[in-house]
């Protein structure tokens, strides 16, 4: 019997609790021991991530996203151009081993992530067949999971090969958009970002795995991208890869005393927070 290749690569099944452990360090350090509570009953949440922090989708908060705005505002951003990483290796055709390329990535200074993109450079195959994603750290991100594949095209895009950049801001989702028919794909797209198993995703699958979820971390250190090919047939090459993160300071400690200040003196005037 064939299994899912979110089994297949030890990433897959570990990212959740090494994003957890991440995220916990990263929260600690963030609130002080005066508002640690508070930051963990937010924190709880979960939801995509926003610069500097991640944004907790049951209960934002006014005023820290007020403090976390006006330290964006008041750093520069820096943009990293990494190089163009050339693979020129097939994909192992209807094999959930897949492939992994691994890349060292190193940008000077105190550094956070504000936001990745991602390019892909595939040859040949069938677009359709293709499940990858992307881990750093504790981030994962879901780029490609049978891009068309839904209940009415169960084979996926029939497109033959593409050269896309993924960013969260794209107008559309590659899944939906990618065209259904004809040669190579080329644009920029959304990830297809549904951690559905690949051999039974569906459009209409939650998403949730988006290059948001690298927000916060340290850019630097090992970035890994996994393909793998789902259906017989056709067969696809890895051309090459490359990637894009822009990152900010880490925020200052007088900025975590201002958070923090801010957040007991709410807490004094709302103790049900």
């Amino acid at each position: 019997m064939k299994t899912s290749p979110l089994r297949s690569f030890l990433p897959a099944i570990a990212f959740k609790a090494k994003a957890g452990a991440a995220f916990a360090a990263w929260r600690y350090k963030f609130f002080s021991s005066a508002s640690r509570a508070v930051g963990d009953k937010w924190a709880g949440h979960g939801g995509p991530a926003l610069p500097l922090v991640k944004m907790w989708a049951g209960r934002p908060h006014s005023l820290i996203l007020g403090v976390l705005a006006f330290q964006s505002f008041a750093t520069a951003a820096t943009v990293w151009n990494g190089p163009t990483w050339a693979v020129s290796t097939a994909i192992p055709d209807n094999d959930d081993a897949g492939f992994v390329d691994t890349r060292a990535v190193s940008i000077p200074g105190m550094e956070l992530i504000a936001d990745v993109t991602v390019t892909l450079n595939f040859t040949g195959g069938w677009n359709g067949d293709l499940y990858a994603y992307l881990v750093h750290g504790g981030g994962f991100a879901v780029l490609l999971n049978r891009p068309g594949r839904s209940l009415t095209s169960t084979d996926g895009s029939a497109t033959v090969g593409m050269d896309i950049t993924f960013s969260d801001s794209a107008p559309s989702d590659v899944h939906t958009a990618i065209p259904m028919s004809g040669g190579s794909v080329s644009g920029t797209y959304q990830p297809d970002s549904r951690e559905a198993d690949p051999l039974a995703v569906l459009d209409t699958a939650p998403r949730t795995a988006f290059l948001s979820n690298f927000a916060a971390l340290d850019p630097n250190g090992t970035w890994s991208i996994f393909v793998a090919d789902q259906s017989p047939g056709e067969t696809s090459t890895l051309q090459s890869w490359s990637l894009n993160i822009t990152t900010v300071p880490e925020p200052s400690s007088a900025l975590f005393t201002l958070l923090s200040t801010a957040v007991l003196l709410r807490r004094r005037r709302n103790p049900k927070l």
